[in-house]
């Protein structure tokens, strides 16, 4: 692939995760019309790879495909959530993005837990915690998502771009 196919590609993917980010920040929810052209091209990409040179990462991508699904089907993440992570997994399906994506998603998580329970007692969060295990409801059902969930795409988003730039 030639230097300037290749910036171009890495422009777009670039462009595509700042509209997503952008897109879930302003309006709380994505589009099937963002997330799935890239999920398709994507895992298109990754059919090519394993036909052309017998390699790529199609069955890491699908794997990871039923797991995020199932991730969704119990309302652990948003589907929006889902369909922007299916994209990443299918455009970077190496373990080195996968590690590179759990150290930045933890960088950024730990101090947007802290903002979000600034100021509230630890007796209380233990409270809420254990009221939630008694009554069954350890995972958010979908009105709780709907409500109270955050608009966190750019943290998906982010080590995508880290590593397309420094690491692919």
């Amino acid at each position: 692939m030639s230097p300037y196919v290749a910036l171009g590609v890495k422009a777009a993917c670039s462009a595509w995760m700042i509209v997503v980010s952008a897109w879930d920040a302003r309006e709380r929810r994505i589009p099937n019309a963002l997330t799935l052209p890239a999920m398709l091209i994507a895992l298109g990409w990754q059919v090519y790879l394993l036909i052309a040179q017998g390699a790529g990462g199609l069955w890491s991508a699908l794997i990871a495909w039923l797991i995020l699904f199932l991730l969704w089907q119990a309302h652990v993440i948003g589907g929006g959530d889902a369909k922007v992570l299916m994209a990443l997994v299918a455009m970077f399906p190496t373990l080195q993005f996968l590690l590179l994506f759990s150290l930045v998603k933890l960088v950024v998580t730990i101090p947007l837990l802290v903002k979000k329970y600034w100021g509230q007692r630890p007796a209380d969060l233990l409270g809420q915690a254990r009221e939630r295990v008694s009554s069954a409801r350890i995972l958010p059902d979908e009105q709780e998502l709907q409500t109270l969930g955050q608009s966190n795409c750019w943290t998906y988003c982010l080590p995508g771009i880290i590593y397309l730039w420094w690491l692919s």
